[in-house]
């Protein structure tokens, strides 16, 4: 329940195992390397060292092998779900490097099929775009090509929709020894057949010119087009049938998927270890390493290297040293991490770790806002749905776990409240069945009587904010800073709470309240050598009592989101057995019962998520949270596709 301890590892090792080095590292996946290049700018260091540069073979063969994937996931597609979980299988099998041969060999293959399928498009396209040049001209038939003699040309021509063919016609037959016939017209050109002596051509061409008539030329099209449409439709069908096979063929390595997908791992993993060692500095034998581990695993580590005799140091951060921060906590706990996470982290220097501390309001707060038992066992059941269906990792993983946390807290506090999917249970009674059956809660109604819910909101807040000053207290002692922790925590304390004390002893409780606004006043400026200024800063700072008040109030959203919910899930069942036990009053029951509910519980986890957090955020991390933590991120076996299971688990 705490900021992991972290040690500067340092490691000088041959340059022949440093592969296998980095695989060991890797497989334990506790080891940070960092980015030692600043080395190479001290001028110590520059004249023995260099920047180490790998074959990224691997990066070459990873390419092949996802557009092999990517081939046979367009050709040969499979049935996947969302909740499908991650094929697990062993370390062996999956180190196993004969498998990247095969699938090296599959991918080639593969991609052999894929280029050609692609060429078959390509061809296709360039038949289609040969077939529409045609299709204007395919009523005609005189072959493309044709000649009438030595004296006459055969040509042919387009012109503008906005021209007039009639006009065009005319001018040219006026000229003489010219013959223009209109074949077709679309919506963008008309389409002429042109029969003119050689010697009257430029005349033609001069007068047809400036009123958008051009000329068309078909290359390489000989015979009418209508037959060559049929010859471009015939060879259009054997490309198909030829994309067909080579589709079928692509199929018949659907069995090869996996194999595909469990080296892509392999070699993403691969990847990334080369990318590491580009950035390390080496001479002419050795190679650096320089990063970091959590202090507890020094002997796994120490362990691994010492077997392939590499030379180490474990060392204490430095003062000007920021290592990266690693949360630790218990199975309980740990899911919230996600939620500080999308905050920020806390600097290692801090030396807390928020999450134990925010995790139990989360939940209480989360079921609080929710407080319904039939919510609370959907959300539950989802939650645990999705673990054990998809097995998700990382933050989704965390999010189902929260899930099923927070419905047992949802429960309980539907349970205090008596909401079961509202007041179903006396509506339902009283509605479909003519006989009321009430469902009292053990605390109180709070649509009915919502004061206690806005009571115990604000104590909850009282409490939070709290807990958030003692541990700001808690920060300023542990850097030896007693007094300020006297000044600016305690005093506070005894201002806040003794108005708390006063609802017992009004007296006490008042006396409490001064006596800690005269602290706040005289200490709350002493950073100035003026009496005059520290007596100002004092005053700033004692006004600081209407943040405290607002945040306190911030907490009344407890009672909004919780009577929101209720008050839909109340008009749901409402509406739901107008219809009375009718054959249409049970079908609009149900229908209205499941989108209703449904909808409710959509809309409402989403704005409970979020002002739970927000209340975490800004009123209680806002309290003592240091931001700025950089996150461990240890080489790891990263996988997309397959769980690797390591030996003895």
């Amino acid at each position: 329940m705490s900021i992991v301890k972290m040690s500067r590892l340092r490691i000088i090792a041959p340059q022949n195992i440093r592969r296998t080095l980095l695989r060991e590292l890797t497989r334990l996946g506790c080891v940070e390397i960092g980015n030692p290049a600043e080395h190479l700018l001290d001028p110590e260091w520059s004249a023995i060292i260099h920047k180490h540069t790998e074959n990224a073979e691997s990066g070459r063969i990873l390419s092949s092998l996802k557009n092999a994937l990517e081939t046979l996931d367009k050709y040969a597609p499979v049935k996947s779900s969302l909740l499908s979980p991650r094929r697990q299988i062993s370390e062996d099998i999956f180190n196993d490097k004969k498998y990247v041969n095969e699938a090296s060999d599959v991918a080639e293959q593969l991609n052999v099929y894929a280029r050609q399928i692609a060429s078959t498009f390509s061809e296709e396209g360039r038949l289609a775009a040969k077939k529409a040049s045609l299709i204007p001209w395919i009523s005609m038939d005189v072959p493309f090509g044709q000649e009438f003699g030595t004296r006459f040309k055969v040509l042919f021509g387009v012109s503008p929709s906005a021209s007039e063919p009639e006009q065009l016609i005319t001018e040219a037959e006026a000229i003489g020894e010219c013959v223009l016939q209109l074949i077709s017209s679309d919506r963008e050109q008309h389409y002429y057949l042109m029969i003119v002596h050689r010697e009257r051509m430029d005349e033609v061409m001069d007068a047809l010119k400036p009123k958008g008539f051009s000329l068309s030329i078909l290359k390489d099209v000989e015979g009418t087009a209508a037959a060559n449409i049929v010859e471009l439709d015939r060879q259009t069908q054997e490309l198909l049938a030829e994309r067909e096979t080579l589709i079928a063929k692509v199929r018949e390595f659907g069995g090869k998927r996996e194999l595909l997908q469990q080296i892509i791992d392999v070699l993403n993993i691969e990847s990334s270890r080369e990318e590491v060692l580009n950035n390390l500095v080496a001479t002419s034998q050795t190679i650096y390493l320089e990063g970091w581990i959590p202090s507890e695993s020094e002997k796994s580590v120490a362990a691994v290297l010492e077997q392939h005799g590499c030379a180490y140091e474990f060392a204490e951060p430095g003062e000007d040293d920021e290592p990266p921060v690693l949360l630790h906590n218990s199975e309980l706990v740990k899911p919230y991490g996600m939620v500080t996470e999308l905050y920020a982290l806390p600097t290692y220097r801090s030396g807390l770790d928020p999450n134990p501390f925010m995790a139990p309001f989360f939940f209480i707060f989360f079921g609080l806002m929710m407080a319904d038992i039939g919510y609370g066992i959907l959300i539950s059941l989802g939650g645990y749905y999705l673990y054990k269906k998809a097995r998700p990792q990382g933050a989704l993983g965390d999010l189902t776990k929260i899930a099923m946390q927070c419905g047992i807290s949802t429960m309980f506090w539907g349970l205090m409240f008596g909401s079961f999917f509202g007041n179903l249970i006396p509506a339902f009674s009283e509605g479909m069945m003519g006989k009321l059956i009430p469902f009292d809660p053990l605390l109180f109604d709070p649509l009915s009587n919502p004061m206690p819910l806005f009571y115990l909101s604000l104590a909850f807040g009282v409490v939070q904010i709290f807990l958030g000053m003692g541990l700001n207290g808690y920060i300023m002692i542990k850097r030896g800073n007693v007094m300020d922790a006297v000044f600016d925590v305690g005093f506070w304390f005894m201002l806040l709470g003794g108005f708390g004390i006063a609802i017992l002893n009004t007296q006490v409780g008042l006396t409490v309240s001064a006596l800690g606004a005269v602290g706040i006043l005289l200490t709350g400026g002493r950073a100035n050598k003026s009496v005059v200024k520290r007596l100002t800063g004092g005053l700033g700072s004692l006004y600081n009592i209407t943040g405290y008040l607002s945040d306190v109030l911030s907490y009344s959203r407890l009672l909004a989101l919780s009577l929101a919910t209720a008050v839909i899930a109340q008009v749901m069942n409402t509406m739901g057995t107008l219809g009375g036990s009718t054959v249409f009053g049970w079908i609009l029951f149900v229908l209205i019962f499941v989108v209703g509910h449904l909808f409710n519980i959509a809309i409402n986890l989403l704005g409970t998520y979020v002002h739970t957090s927000r209340l975490q955020y800004i009123e209680f991390f806002g309290k003592f949270f240091e931001s700025g933590g950089r996150k461990f991120t240890p080489l790891y076996n990263k996988t997309k596709y397959v769980e690797v299971i390591k030996e003895g688990h």
